[in-house]
């Protein structure tokens, strides 16, 4: 039977925690928003889903889309600071191999598809970024329901196991990311794993 991993981008694939954290905090600061000003408010918003937070933390349409194009502009300019994790790319390869691919992400799915080529891992079928929708629920039923196959979703983030628990699809968590162990374990995700190996054991 066929069987979609769904990835998703940032903390799972690529190292790009700094870049998108100092860029976002920054856009914050320009849009005057003073209940996003440090990491733990950050890490906050990726507890659930991060347009719903930001819209909660009471930011309107039009401030949460300067964010977005400021992130976004940052990590075009620092594109060459952004790496995948130590051992993705093979792992990537291997899981394409039977398994169809995609990722779901809160990035713009443009960036994450010239970086998927840039770095030779462009075997992924789909790609969905928040420009094509922003909440992860619905990109994952729409791959269960385009793909007519059991669908799992590999985050680094207590949101993203949440997404994909609401989605009514496996969750696996990745502790190489933005949220501790710890913090994922809350989100009771079906599996945690703690190198690109076991991730790649689990599905062979």
């Amino acid at each position: 039977m066929a069987r979609v991993l769904a990835f998703d981008y940032d903390g799972v694939l690529v190292d790009s925690y700094d870049v998108f954290k100092r860029y976002f905090l920054m856009a914050c600061q320009e849009e005057n928003i003073d209940s996003i000003s440090s990491e733990h408010d950050f890490l906050s918003l990726f507890d659930g889903n991060l347009y719903e937070r930001m819209t909660q933390q009471g930011l309107s349409r039009d401030q949460i889309l300067r964010i977005v194009l400021t992130v976004r502009d940052g990590i075009i300019q620092a594109q060459d600071s952004i790496k995948p994790f130590h051992g993705i790319r093979d792992m990537v390869h291997e899981l394409a191999d039977g398994n169809i691919l995609a990722v779901v992400t809160s990035n713009d799915t443009g960036l994450v598809r010239h970086f998927l080529k840039t770095y030779d891992m462009d075997c992924f079928t789909d790609i969905l970024g928040s420009d094509r929708e922003p909440s992860k629920q619905a990109k994952l039923q729409h791959l269960r329901r385009q793909h007519h196959a059991t669908c799992h979703y590999i985050g680094d983030t207590a949101g993203d196991i949440h997404e994909g628990t609401k989605a009514n699809v496996t969750t696996i968590a990745v502790t190489w990311g933005w949220h501790t162990e710890q913090r994922l374990r809350r989100a009771a995700p079906d599996h945690v794993v703690h190198t690109p190996g076991e991730l790649l054991a689990l599905f062979r």
